[in-house]
């Protein structure tokens, strides 16, 4: 590893761009949408507050204590001694405050916070979330939260005129709530000296080709895969002092990212989702008054003599494989649907059938099932 780091990068890194983009297909992505530095990352915050002026909507006290000893902790916090137990009020939320704290943002910087209640709350709708502290896993101040709280219309709202307002009430947002009143310092460079990019789908072939693609640019050795998620890149000597030009230039490179070959339905739907490298297997199934062959012909007896109907396909002729749909009575015409072996085909052709999405989801299943599925099947 330290080897390959110690070797200085060579060539002009503006030419050296225009060739790899030259050489990159039309199907290439960039590296910044392929992969992230190690070092620049979110970060969870994370406080208890609370949401007051509700119109009685706030939590129960019998129910809710912890919300009537906040209450009098923050009275007392303005010089107030007020026995939690005379704490009678239900204009007033116990909530969990969070939000996402991005890498590089500075003091004074404002972020959006999300609010949800954690009582008995009906509603915190018109409340106001006050002074907050919002923390990180070590357990540090980096924000602070405080404002109108906002429910929007969430997805069970009524759009149409009546008025009606669904959904839930109970959680809600405060845009630009929160305050940064410290920063998370990001470590780029690591211990060999280079940048690590995790890619957000490991992949060997995909780390492969990033790695390809950096060396391209900057030079034979300025970058090793060092597993399926991880390439290690090493920083020119001309730029040590200065990554911000060398990281943008590296972000925009372009590479050829490898799929996974998968093929995923929805259930409820029917919908099918595949890359671009599934294929199907020579295999015949029966479904219900069905029989559906893939990768070969199959026909019934006496349908040499039967009128056909054919549905033709569009572009490239069919790479092979045809789909049979039996009626139940025997003098009824077959209908032939020419079905290539490639999934997306099947899926066009199990389509154009006007299958149930149950139908849909059991037809691919039997095909992983006898193993002339080549890919993954996901149903959700």
């Amino acid at each position: 590893m330290s080897r390959w780091l110690g070797r200085a990068a060579a060539g002009l890194m503006a030419g050296c761009l225009v060739t790899v983009a030259l050489a990159m297909p039309a199907a290439a992505a960039r590296v910044k949408d392929l992969a992230s530095i190690d070092g620049v990352r979110d970060n969870q915050l994370i406080g208890f507050g609370l949401v007051g002026g509700l119109a009685g909507t706030g939590d129960d006290p019998k129910s809710a204590p912890y919300t009537a000893e906040a209450i009098a902790n923050m009275m007392a916090s303005f010089g107030f001694e007020v026995e939690p137990l005379t704490i009678k009020v239900k204009n007033f939320a116990a909530v969990l405050v969070t939000c996402d704290m991005p890498a590089y943002v500075k003091s004074g910087d404002r972020l959006d916070v999300q609010v949800s209640s954690v009582g008995s709350a009906k509603s915190l709708e018109g409340g106001q979330l006050y002074q907050t502290l919002l923390r990180g896993a070590d357990d540090r101040v980096y924000a602070v939260a405080q404002g109108q709280v906002s429910l929007g219309r969430t997805i069970g709202d009524d759009g149409g005129g009546g008025g009606g307002r669904g959904g839930l009430k109970t959680i809600g947002r405060v845009p630009q709530g929160a305050l940064v009143e410290s920063t998370i310092p990001s470590t780029l460079i690591k211990e060999d000296g280079g940048l690590h990019l995790n890619l957000h789908t490991p992949d060997f072939t995909t780390a492969a080709a990033l790695a390809a693609a950096v060396n391209l640019a900057f030079g034979r050795d300025s970058s090793r895969a060092l597993d399926a998620g991880t390439v290690g890149v090493v920083i020119p000597l001309e730029f040590r002092a200065d990554l911000v030009p060398f990281i943008s230039v590296l972000e925009n490179l372009e590479v050829e990212p490898d799929a996974v070959a998968k093929v995923v339905i929805n259930q409820r739907t029917g919908t099918v989702v595949m890359g671009p490298h599934v294929t199907i297997m020579p295999v015949a199934v029966a479904h219900g008054s069905m029989t559906l062959t893939f990768g070969e012909t199959i026909e019934s007896p006496g349908a040499a003599e039967e009128e056909t109907t054919e549905t033709p396909t569009t572009g490239a002729p069919p790479i092979g494989g045809e789909a049979v749909a039996e009626s139940a009575a025997a003098e009824e015409p077959v209908e032939l649907l020419r079905l290539p072996t490639t999934a997306e085909k099947v899926a066009l052709g199990l389509g154009k059938m006007n299958l149930a999405p149950a139908d849909i989801v059991a037809i691919f299943e039997a095909i992983a099932a006898a193993g002339a599925l080549l890919g993954d099947l996901e149903v959700i």
